[in-house]
């Protein structure tokens, strides 16, 4: 008696846009062992397509405000421009964090080897230490890297100043709105400091 197994392949889109809402990116994946896109397809505003890259090398898709989308697996990080050509910007050493400056300027992509920032048009600006967790002030002038249990600040890609926080299980880091204070959200309280300055806030 001879038994015959049927193999399913299940899709599932999921969709993501850039902050100013003016590009979309859909992505199939294919669900099975491991999460790998199918394809991935860029929309302008009006949901037009703009491309569709099929089998792409990349799982992981952010968009910015210009329609250039950085892309990355557990190895390598691209750039797709308008067109959706393709440029390998880094090989990847355990990356562990990646995301757009709060004005869109610069992508930061941080791994084992560093926090490094890039231009939209996919230019390394700078590379600062690696950290555990980072944030940025608009186009990168500031950011702030937590490692282990210090705070590093940057400004314009120089060191500014360095601050021992009271533990190492910092869960977040991050600016206030005026970009004057550095908000660290610690397990049992937030500590704040002056973004020009080492000293501690109330």
């Amino acid at each position: 008696m001879s038994e015959i197994f049927l193999s399913v392949i299940l899709l599932f889109p999921h969709t993501i846009s850039s902050d100013n809402e003016l590009f979309h990116g859909v992505t199939i994946y294919g669900k099975g062992m491991e999460l790998a896109a199918e394809s991935f397809t860029l929309y302008n505003q009006n949901y037009e397509i703009v491309y569709t890259r099929e089998n792409p090398d990349a799982n992981t898709f952010f968009i910015s405000n210009t329609g250039v989308v950085f892309a990355l697996n557990e190895k390598r990080l691209y750039r797709y421009n308008q067109n959706g050509e393709e440029l390998l910007l880094k090989n990847l050493n355990y990356p562990n964090g990646f995301g757009f400056s709060t004005d869109n300027f610069l992508f930061f992509a941080s791994d084992k080897d560093g926090i490094f920032a890039y231009s939209n048009e996919g230019d390394l600006i700078y590379k600062l230490n690696p950290g555990r967790l980072f944030a940025s002030t608009a186009k990168g002038r500031l950011v702030a890297i937590i490692s282990t249990d210090t705070l590093f600040i940057y400004e314009d890609g120089i060191h500014k100043f360095m601050k021992r926080l009271s533990t190492p299980y910092a869960r977040n880091v991050s600016f206030s709105n005026d970009e004057k204070s550095i908000i660290v959200k610690e397990p049992t309280k937030i500590e704040m400091f002056d973004s020009q300055t080492d000293q501690e806030l109330q």
